[in-house]
């Protein structure tokens, strides 16, 4: 919408000074109805930012632990590493299970705690495959698809129903 007010500007200018408006006056006038012009498009859009934010953050007082695992399965969002997210929800006392072949689906999932545990969230946060570092998506869904027709009962088993090359699974490993 910048530039859309300039074509106004003689006219608007003009009429100022028709009505005895002193044309330096008319001229700072413009200049801030101009400004104005050019900052409404941001300020539209505040009210539908105060909302997010505010979610937001009722999500994460009051549900850590969903909100954490949402954050981690929307990576790469370009603001927080995932480190730096877990170790935020570790320090506000979350439970974070580490990746598990036979436990990790591609995202983060969130898994329940008994009851007596001391953490801020009913759910313990265990991270995907999607973090295992150089991990593609493709074989690392094909873990999970192995794994949901039967458990893995040796290491031999994984690799023979998995067919993960040498480089997935040395990554894994």
């Amino acid at each position: 919408a910048t530039g859309k007010i300039e074509k106004h500007r003689e006219r608007l200018i003009g009429r100022m000074k028709q009505k005895g408006i002193a044309p330096e006056f008319a001229e700072r006038v413009f200049h801030q109805i101009k400004g104005f012009g050019e900052y409404g498009f941001p300020e539209s859009h505040a009210a539908s930012f105060a909302l997010i934010s505010y979610a937001t953050s009722w999500m994460k007082c009051h549900h850590p632990g969903v909100f954490i695992c949402g954050l981690l399965n929307a990576q790469p969002m370009g603001f927080y590493s995932a480190s730096t997210l877990v170790t935020d929800a570790r320090r506000q006392g979350l439970v974070v299970r580490p990746v598990d072949v036979f436990e990790s689906d591609w995202d983060c999932t969130l898994e329940p705690l008994p009851d007596h545990d001391p953490s801020p969230s009913p759910f313990a946060l265990r991270m995907g495959l999607r973090f295992v570092k150089s991990l593609a998506e493709k074989p690392g869904r094909a873990i999970v698809e192995a794994r949901e027709e039967r458990t893995f009962s040796t290491m031999d088993d994984f690799v023979r129903r998995t067919r993960l090359g040498e480089t997935q699974l040395t990554h894994l490993a």
